[in-house]
């Protein structure tokens, strides 16, 4: 086989450096900070600091609030308005502009 094109290789290869740096600093990240503001959840359970919650009981302390409720109708409303303008921006560019919808 022939020797690859440049440019194809560094568009499949272009997001290898970010990855490793978000990979690295992730890491680094999860090393030296804390899990709340109050410090390590492991430390504070072994403290006595913090009550041992199920899943469950926090699910439903959640389910329960008024504010989750509200922040799940607006964030419902944002992605149906993105859905609707991406069908009607791709109608319109091959409308407009005879752009084709396949890459």
């Amino acid at each position: 086989a022939g020797r690859e094109n440049p440019a194809a290789a560094a568009w499949r290869t272009v997001c290898v450096v970010p990855a490793v740096v978000a990979f690295v600093w992730g890491f680094v990240l999860m090393k030296i900070s804390d899990d709340c503001p109050k410090g390590n959840y492991s430390k504070l359970k072994k403290g006595g600091d913090m009550p041992d919650v199920s899943a469950s009981a926090s699910f439903r302390t959640g389910a329960m609030n008024l504010n989750t409720w509200i922040l799940f109708f607006q964030y419902a409303c944002c992605f149906g308005v993105e859905l609707t303008m991406n069908n009607l921006a791709a109608s319109y560019f091959v409308e407009k502009y005879e752009s084709k919808t396949e890459v």
